[in-house]
C-alpha cells in the first residue's frame, strides 16, 4: 500500500515541526529562494545502455527519521537546476500514518500547481525522470535514481505497476501543492547507477606542433570541456615522441633521440608556466607510447614490445625509476593509455580499430580483452583519467568522450555512444590524461 500521510499545507509544518528533538537533527528544509524557469533538465551523466529494473514497492517498516544520501542527493539534483525549493524529506515517528518520510527516503518538492513558473518546473522534472533514453530504456532517469513511486497533482506513477503508466490518486492529500518522491532503498542509498556514475575532471595535458604546451579540463560525467585550453608561452625545447602525465604537475616524455625528460608544471590556471625540462636519460627510451597508471608504474612500448618500469616519487630522477619488466612483444598498439583507478590495466587502439584493454600481471603474464572488435581506428590518441572515462582525439582536431560502465569486465557492451566534447580545436600532436582523477 502507498504511503497516505501527506498533509495539507496548513497543517505540514505542525506535522513536520511535532517531535521537536527528531526534527532538529533530521529535517531537510531549503528555503525558497526564488523560482527559475524550467529551461531544461538536470545535468545528466553519460550513461552506457546497461541499466537496473524499476524499483518494486517496498514500504516504510521501520522508522528512522534521518535523511538518506540518495534523496537529499535529488534534492540538491533539482535545486541546482530549477532554483531552490522548500524540501521536506523527513518526518517524526509519531506523525500521521505509514509514511516513507519516516525512514528518510520520500521528498515532498513544494511546487504548486496553480503557479504556472512552479507547474513548468513540475513538468520538467517528471518529463525528464519518465523519457526514454537513447538506448530505449523506458524511464530510465526514475530507475537509475531508484525511485519507487510518484505523486503529483491527483495522480500517482508507481514504477512497480510502470506499464500502467499514470494511474488517477485519491488520496486525502491531491498533491498540488507539492510533488512526492518515494525512493526504494537502493535509490535511498545511492547504490543505483546514478550515483555510480564518475564524477571528477579529465585533466589533459597536449604539445602543439612548435613545442608548446596546453593544458585542459574535461568533466569527466559529461564530457563538457570546462577550462582551457591554456597554452604555455615557452617551448619544450626538444622533439616529443611520447609522453605520460604522472600527476597534475610533472610530466614525463620520450624524445627523438631516445632520451627521457621530466616536465614540472608551475602553474596551468590562466596561464602555463613549467620550469625547463629536466633530463633524466640521455639514451634508451625510444618508447613511442607511454602510459602511467597511477599506481606507480609506467608502461612503455617500443618495436611492440611492452615494458614495465616502478616510480617511487612525485618527482623522478632517474634513479626513482626502476624495475625495468618486459612484459612481452606483440603489443603493436597505436594508442595507449593506463584504466585507472585499478593498478595494471592498460588500455589502447590498434591500426584496424580494435580496442583493446590488458589486466598486467608480471613478466609474460597478462590477460588481453576485446573490448570493440572495429571503428576506433580513427583516433590517433586514447585518454583516461580512470572511472571508466575515454577520450579519443581524431587528427582532424575533434575530440570523443565515452564511459564504459565497468572498464574491468573485459566486455565493451558497456560503453556508450560517443558524445562529442569538441568538434575542432584539439590540435596537439601529443596527449596525455592526469591518471585517478576520475572516479
Amino acid at each position: 500500500m502507498v504511503g497516505t500521510s501527506h498533509g495539507r499545507v496548513a497543517t505540514r509544518a505542525a506535522m513536520f515541526a511535532k517531535g521537536s528533538s527528531v526534527v532538529a537533527l533530521a529535517l531537510v528544509t531549503v528555503l525558497s529562494l526564488g523560482v527559475v524557469p524550467a529551461h531544461a533538465a538536470p545535468g545528466t551523466p553519460n550513461f552506457g545502455p546497461g541499466i537496473e529494473g524499476y524499483a518494486g514497492y517496498d514500504g516504510q517498516d521501520t522508522c528512522d527519521p534521518v535523511a538518506k544520501p540518495g534523496v537529499s542527493g535529488f534534492r540538491d539534483l533539482l535545486n541546482r537546476a530549477y532554483g531552490s525549493h522548500t524540501a521536506y524529506i523527513t518526518r517524526a515517528c509519531d506523525v500521521g500514518g505509514t509514511s516513507e518520510h519516516k525512514e528518510g527516503r520520500a521528498l515532498d518538492y513544494m511546487l504548486d500547481v496553480n503557479d504556472g513558473a512552479d507547474r513548468a518546473v513540475a513538468d520538467d522534472v517528471l518529463s525528464w525522470l519518465l523519457a526514454t533514453d537513447q538506448y530505449g530504456n523506458r524511464h530510465a532517469m526514475a530507475r537509475r535514481l531508484g525511485v519507487m513511486y510518484i505523486i503529483w497533482n491527483r495522480r500517482i506513477w508507481k514504477a512497480y505497476e510502470a506499464s500502467s503508466g499514470w494511474q488517477s490518486y485519491s488520496g486525502s492529500n491531491p498533491h498540488t501543492d507539492h510533488i512526492h518522491v518515494s525512493f526504494g532503498w537502493a535509490g535511498a542509498r545511492k547504490q543505483t547507477t546514478w550515483w555510480s556514475a564518475p564524477s571528477g575532471p579529465a585533466n589533459v595535458y597536449g604539445v602543439l606542433p612548435d613545442g608548446r604546451l596546453t593544458f585542459t579540463s574535461v568533466d569527466g560525467a559529461t564530457g563538457r570541456r570546462t577550462h582551457g585550453a591554456v597554452v604555455s608561452g615557452a617551448k619544450l625545447g626538444f622533439t616529443p615522441v611520447a609522453m605520460a602525465t604522472l600527476n597534475f604537475n610533472t610530466i614525463l616524455f620520450t624524445s627523438d633521440t631516445s632520451e627521457l625528460y621530466r616536465v614540472d608544471v608551475i602553474t596551468n590556471n590562466d596561464s602555463l608556466v613549467f620550469n625547463p625540462p629536466v633530463r633524466l636519460d640521455d639514451g634508451g627510451w625510444s618508447h613511442d607510447l607511454l602510459a602511467y597508471d597511477g599506481n606507480g608504474h609506467l608502461y612503455g612500448i617500443a618495436d611492440g614490445v611492452l615494458r614495465r618500469y616502478t616510480i617511487g616519487t612525485a618527482k623522478p630522477a632517474l634513479g626513482d625509476i626502476t624495475g625495468w619488466t618486459t612484459i612481452g612483444k606483440g603489443f603493436t598498439l597505436k594508442t595507449l593509455t593506463a584504466a585507472g583507478p585499478r593498478p595494471d590495466w592498460i588500455l589502447g587502439t590498434t591500426a584496424d580499430g580494435r580496442l583493446l584493454s590488458y589486466q598486467i600481471m608480471g613478466a609474460g603474464s597478462w590477460n588481453p580483452y576485446q573490448l570493440r572488435p572495429a571503428t576506433w581506428q580513427t583516433y590517433d590518441h586514447l585518454l583516461s583519467p580512470g572511472g571508466g572515462v575515454y577520450l579519443g582525439h581524431r587528427p582532424d582536431g575533434s575530440m570523443a568522450h565515452y564511459i564504459d560502465t565497468n572498464a574491468y569486465n573485459g566486455n565493451g557492451s558497456d560503453i556508450s555512444a560517443a558524445r562529442a566534447v569538441d568538434s575542432g580545436g584539439w590540435g596537439q600532436v601529443l596527449l596525455s590524461a592526469q591518471p585517478g582523477t576520475v572516479g
